[in-house]
C-alpha cells in the first residue's frame, strides 16, 4: 500500500519533520501550544479506541463510569485528562436538553454551590457548556454515600453522633447564607470511610429562605420521607425545614444502630423535637440543634 499513495506519506513525513523542529527549537509558549494539539488529538483517538466508550466532554474531562442516572439528569465521575483528578459532573440527560425549567434549576444550583464555602459542603468548581448547550455542574468526586455506608454495617453512638455534628454546623452556613437546603437525606450525604468528614451535596432543589418550588414551576420537590409538612404542602420554607429532615435523618441512623443507652435515648429524643410537625415547636435553628446534640452527648452511658 506504501507504494500506492508516496506522495501522501511523503507529505506526512513531512509534516512530522516540522513538528519535530517546532518543539525542538521553537520558543517555549509554541512547544506548549503544539503539545496541548498534539495531546488533544491522541486523546480523541484514543476514545476512538477503547472497548467501552468514553466521552470527552468541554475537552478537558473524560467521562468514565455513569454513578446516578435520574428522571432527568445523570451523574458521571470524571477524570481530568491534564491533572488527572476525579470530579463529579451533573448533567441534564440528552433527551431533556431543551428543558427551559432544568436549565434554570442546574444554574441556579451551580450559584448557590458557588456562594457556599464549608468543610463539609461538597464543593462546587465549576460550570461547563457542553456541545449541544446543556450545563454541566462539576464538583468535587466523593466515593460513597451515607445511604451506601448505612447498608455496610451498623453505626455506633458516636459515628451517629459525629454525623449529626457534622450536618447541623453544615446547615448552620448555608442558613446563615440566606438558603434551604430542601433535600437533606442519606442520599445527599457524601463520605469516603470517615464519617467525621462527610459533606451535604445536591443543592438542585435548594431555596432562598422565604422562597417555595412553585416558583421554580416545581409542583413538589424533594423526598417524601424527608421532607416536612410545609415543604409537602407547597409553602414557604425556612431553617426549620432542613432541621425536620435532620430530625428523620437521625431517626434513620438510629434505626442501624445496635445500642440502647440514656445516650440512645436522648438522641431519639432529639430526632423526635426536631421533627415535630409544628415549625415553632422545632429548634429555632441548626445552632440551637447543636447545642441540644451537645448535650445528648454528654448523657451518661449504662455501663
Amino acid at each position: 500500500m506504501m507504494d500506492d499513495h508516496p506522495a501522501d506519506f511523503e507529505e506526512i513525513a513531512r509534516r512530522f519533520s516540522h513538528l519535530w523542529q517546532a518543539l525542538n527549537h521553537g520558543s517555549p509558549e509554541t512547544r506548549k501550544i503544539l503539545v496541548d494539539r498534539v495531546r488533544d488529538a491522541l486523546d480523541r483517538g484514543e476514545a476512538r479506541l477503547r472497548d467501552a466508550d468514553c466521552q470527552i466532554v468541554a475537552n478537558s474531562f473524560m467521562l468514565e463510569a455513569l454513578i446516578h442516572d435520574g428522571a432527568a439528569t445523570q451523574v458521571y465521575r470524571a477524570r481530568h485528562r491534564d491533572l488527572g483528578t476525579l470530579h463529579a459532573i451533573k448533567m441534564p440527560k440528552p433527551d431533556h436538553a431543551d428543558d427551559p425549567v432544568l436549565r434554570k434549576l442546574m444554574l441556579r444550583e451551580a450559584e448557590i454551590g458557588m456562594a457556599l464555602r464549608h468543610p463539609h459542603i461538597a464543593a462546587t468548581q465549576t460550570v461547563l457548556r457542553l456541545a449541544d448547550g446543556r450545563p454541566a455542574l462539576v464538583t468535587e468526586w466523593i466515593g460513597s454515600r451515607l445511604a451506601e455506608l448505612l447498608q455496610e454495617r451498623p453505626l455506633s453512638l458516636g459515628e451517629i453522633t459525629s454525623v449529626m455534628t457534622s450536618v447541623l454546623s453544615c446547615l448552620e452556613a448555608i442558613h446563615a447564607a440566606g438558603f434551604v437546603h430542601c433535600d437533606l437525606s442519606p442520599l445527599n450525604l457524601l463520605a469516603d470511610g470517615d464519617l467525621s468528614r462527610l459533606k451535604i451535596a445536591d443543592f438542585g432543589i435548594a431555596l432562598e429562605r422565604g422562597c417555595r418550588h412553585s416558583q421554580f414551576d416545581l409542583a413538589f420537590a424533594g423526598q417524601p420521607d424527608f421532607a416536612s409538612p410545609e415543604q409537602m404542602a407547597g409553602q414557604r420554607l425556612d431553617e426549620r425545614s432542613d432541621l425536620y429532615a435532620a430530625g428523620c435523618l437521625l431517626s434513620s441512623l438510629l434505626n442501624h444502630c445496635n445500642e440502647e443507652s440514656d445516650g440512645s435515648e436522648a438522641l431519639k429524643a432529639l430526632a423526635n423535637r426536631l421533627s415535630q410537625q409544628d415549625p415553632q415547636a422545632r429548634p429555632e435553628n441548626a445552632r440551637a440543634a447543636l447545642h441540644l446534640l451537645d448535650g445528648s452527648a454528654k448523657r451518661p452511658v449504662d455501663a
